[in-house]
């Protein structure tokens, strides 16, 4: 198994969003190099790339992706072995023994009113009482799109619901004007919605916008590969009954 340990010696001090963009992150004129955005890869991704990259890189991360990779373990994926082949290492192992003794791993709770609210979806033709409870849904999404996972609950009361693959709910409960609904998701800062019935709707549908509130660094990238140790006789003995 390869483990690769990712870390940003000598964080660089330039504004990325100021970089040309480039098909895998931006260009720095400073020191002429393109700079790669890590931020929206996954581990299986980064792992990837590091496996096989040979060149000095420079990349954007969150804090939270500074750290070790390690590929999957291969002998998930191999048979187990059968219950003979299991007590002949079994009976070896102990012969062995027999003969030599000696071989003895956020910022949190920042509310913040959704300003962006759109509502309709379903228009009562007599328009609707704003005194009554209507059904709120809506999109809870980053920078990046849709947030699956993401957590939306009345503020005091134990209920909620969270959205699904595409990013979206419905709220399990009716609502009226003044209710307040707390969004969360793990990494990003918290935001609420006071709903507010302008529309006269039956269905109110809020755009959610969060926000990442993880530190981003970004730098030349120091990687140093890890590798499997050497087994020992023990393992070696045992990889021929088990496949490891």
């Amino acid at each position: 198994m390869e483990k690769i340990n990712i870390q940003i010696d000598k964080p660089c001090a330039e504004n990325f969003k100021t970089f040309k963009k480039t098909d895998t992150g931006g260009f720095c004129n400073s020191c002429k190099k393109n700079v790669v955005d890590f931020t929206k890869m996954s581990d299986q991704e980064i792992l990837n790339y590091f496996s096989s990259e040979k060149n000095k890189t420079c990349g954007l991360f969150l804090e939270s992706q500074l750290k070790s990779y390690s590929s999957p373990n291969s002998s998930l994926n191999k048979p187990k072995s059968s219950a003979f082949t299991s007590s002949v290492f079994g009976i070896s192992l102990l012969s062995i023994l027999s003969f030599n003794n000696s071989f003895s791993q956020e910022k949190t709770n920042t509310n913040e009113t959704v300003k962006v609210e759109n509502g309709s979806s379903k228009q009562d033709s007599d328009s609707v009482n704003l005194d009554e409870k209507f059904t709120v849904s809506g999109i809870v999404s980053d920078k990046s799109g849709p947030l699956p996972g993401a957590n939306i609950y009345f503020k005091n009361e134990n209920i909620g619901t969270s959205t699904d693959i595409d990013g979206k709910f419905t709220f399990p409960k009716k609502l009226k004007n003044g209710d307040v609904l707390i969004v969360t998701f793990v990494g990003y800062e918290n935001k609420q919605i006071i709903v507010k019935n302008e529309n006269e709707s039956i269905t109110m549908i809020y755009d959610v916008k969060l926000d990442n509130c993880q530190r981003i660094m970004m730098g030349a990238v120091a990687t140093n590969k890890v590798y499997k140790s050497k087994k020992t006789v023990f393992q070696k003995i045992k990889s021929l009954f088990t496949n490891d």
